[in-house]
């Protein structure tokens, strides 16, 4: 029998929280034994706790904590592919494999993510541009079903179930393995170009002019910038380095140790920030060369970051545009947040280019920006005009970062949720794995 222990699980959004019973299996006799004992509440994996939402709670049911499946299990130099266990985290594929000359072509703004949630939210980053989500690096996945059977899924076996956990997030059972092949870098740094962008118009007109020619692109957008300057920002544009020669030292480590109170959010002052961020920058921008880790992994530095959003938490609103309308689109967003007057600090655009192999990815050929907002009166409803400004442009909302989508958003959003659905209801037909957003999205239909 295995031993569940009631705890009450949040993750970074800290506006959700679920009590849940958790368990730690530590392999894969004991992960079969939590898996198939029967209860009436639904089943859910728990990696890194940096989702956003409510993708991996599940209130009033089981939990089970991957932090125990953290193994590196093998890697083959030849054909670059490393094996390791779900709840390795991307602070371990760095410190393993950057020495020797390789790295992960994926990440997210965090070293905590960890592999089985990079695999279930099919992650994608700042580069995504030029060699797209985690997903598309991914050469199998041995997956625990809800029977506990383990199959292994890739691109020509149980292709349905490999393109439903790519994205899936963590509904089709737990994963146990990964396979995925690391990219080989010339040095542990990268080159970095900071240039200020005085609009919208001029952010995206220079990364599209960008996207062929530099490897990875991402942007801070002051969000309290309005009229002309309305998307104001920073634009990143990096390289990997040559060599480590030359590399500044990393940022000191500030952990955020307490949570601030919700006056010091007050508009005023969050214009008064990024203003200060913006023009911190001289004009001509900065060239940097920086280790990989601090490139990576900004976060890092504040342990404790989502804090700083209050006693609340946040929402994080996470938008992605096709090309054809992403001007328009993401301009909309960016009036319907200044009009609304919710005030943030944190909100970057990115571009992507064309869609995951799984059936719930969110990227397209487009361009992604996302707005991180203190959670307080209005934001719901700003939300809801947010939606409907993705959906008049056909675009989609990210799950990995979402809690306020609905059920009927979502099913526009993603055509291919009734493959998705087919899949679920054969390989979990009594429904075990399931979770706050499967339900609040209505994902089983």
């Amino acid at each position: 029998m295995t031993a569940w222990t009631e705890q009450t699980l949040t993750t970074w959004g800290r506006s959700r929280y679920a009590r849940t019973a958790t368990a730690a299996p530590a392999g894969e006799a004991a992960l079969h034994d939590a898996v198939t004992e029967r209860a009436e509440s639904g089943l859910v994996a728990y990696g890194g706790g940096r989702c956003y939402g409510d993708a991996a709670l599940g209130d009033g049911g089981r939990t089970i904590l991957t932090s125990s499946l953290n193994q590196i299990l093998s890697f083959d130099r030849d054909t670059r592919e490393v094996v390791c266990e779900a709840g390795v985290d991307f602070t371990a594929l760095l410190e393993r494999f950057v020495p020797d000359g390789f790295c992960f072509p994926v990440s997210a703004a965090t070293a905590s993510v960890t592999v089985g949630g990079a695999v279930a939210n099919d992650i994608h980053s700042k580069n995504h541009h030029a060699v797209g989500s985690f997903g598309d690096h991914v050469t199998w996945i041995d997956l625990m079903l809800a029977s506990g059977e383990v199959v292994r899924a890739s691109r020509d076996r149980n292709t349905e179930i490999f393109r439903a956990t790519l994205g899936g997030i963590g509904l089709t059972g737990v994963i146990l393995r990964v396979g995925f092949r690391l990219m080989p870098i010339p040095s542990g740094a990268a080159d970095v170009r900071y240039r200020r962008m005085r609009d919208v118009d001029e952010m995206i007109d220079t990364i599209e002019g960008a996207r062929g020619g530099t490897a990875y692109l991402f942007a801070w957008v002051d969000a309290m910038a309005r009229g002309g300057a309305l998307g104001r920002g920073i634009l990143e544009l990096g390289d990997h380095a040559t060599s480590d020669s030359g590399a500044v030292p990393p940022p000191p480590v500030r952990p955020i140790r307490f949570v601030p109170p919700s006056f010091l959010l007050r508009p005023s002052l969050l214009r008064w920030y990024t203003n200060r961020r913006f023009n911190s920058l001289p004009p001509g921008g900065r060239d940097v060369r920086m280790g990989l880790a601090p490139f990576f992994f900004p976060l890092d530095s504040m342990p404790g970051f989502n804090r700083v959003y209050g006693p609340r938490g946040f929402y994080s609103i996470h938008t992605g545009f096709p090309r054809q309308s992403q001007r328009a689109g993401i301009r909309a967003v960016m009036e319907a947040v200044t009009t609304a007057n919710a005030g943030s600090f944190a909100a970057v655009m990115k571009p992507m280019r064309g869609p995951g192999d799984g059936y719930l990815s969110f990227p397209m050929e487009g361009m992604a920006y996302a707005v991180d907002l203190p959670r307080r009166r209005g934001i719901e409803e700003l939300h809801a005009v947010v939606e409907r400004i993705v959906l008049d442009h056909g675009g989609r909302l990210y799950v990995a970062k979402d809690a306020l989508m609905t059920a009927d958003a979502f099913a526009r959003m993603f055509p291919r949720l009734e493959r998705f659905r087919k899949v679920l209801a054969e390989v979990d037909p009594d429904r075990r794995f399931q979770s706050d957003m499967s339900r609040r999205l209505a994902i089983h239909g």
